[in-house]
């Protein structure tokens, strides 16, 4: 089972292109979407989840691990012009209410909310490639010939 978790928890941080310091954040996500998965050590209509509390899971409450969120900021957090949610990664389920976990990517502080929009096809790694820098080779001598090509396509306005 360790290993099941521990694979899991793997795949997860690479589809959210999240460094492996969130490990524990993953594997906790893991062992939540595992116990709530039918195993046939139960039987194949069961989850673990099932079995113990006696209810069926609501998989309709299900997120991406790692994907971007913007988190409601409550009324008396916050002024009359200031933001009212504040960006967020999704890091999983909180253990004891019924609630999300976040991380707020601007403070890195941890952040326990029901209240959320949900970007489940927004990751980290979507924001690296968004903001790389692209440099291109750049020939310093033009020849004559290139000079002429760009004022036949784009002739001078002699318009008075």
């Amino acid at each position: 089972m360790n290993r099941t978790l521990v694979e899991c928890a793997r795949c997860m941080l690479e589809h959210a292109g999240l460094p492996k310091t969130y490990w524990g954040e993953a594997v906790m996500t893991a062992t939540f979407l595992r116990n709530r998965c039918p195993t046939r050590s139960i039987s194949l209509e069961q989850s673990p989840y099932q079995v113990w509390t006696g209810r069926k899971p609501m998989l309709a409450n299900l997120k991406v691990f790692g994907c971007h969120a913007f988190v409601a900021i409550p009324k008396e957090k916050r002024r009359k012009l200031d933001a009212r949610a504040e960006r967020c990664r999704f890091l999983g389920y909180s253990e004891h209410e019924k609630a999300y976990r976040f991380e707020d990517i601007t403070s890195g502080r941890i952040v326990i909310s029901r209240d959320a929009k949900f970007m489940e096809n927004v990751f980290c790694e979507d924001e690296r490639q968004n903001t790389q820098v692209v440099t291109m080779d750049v020939a310093e001598d033009a020849t004559e010939d290139e000079a002429s090509d760009d004022e036949q396509r784009n002739p001078p306005d002699t318009r008075p």
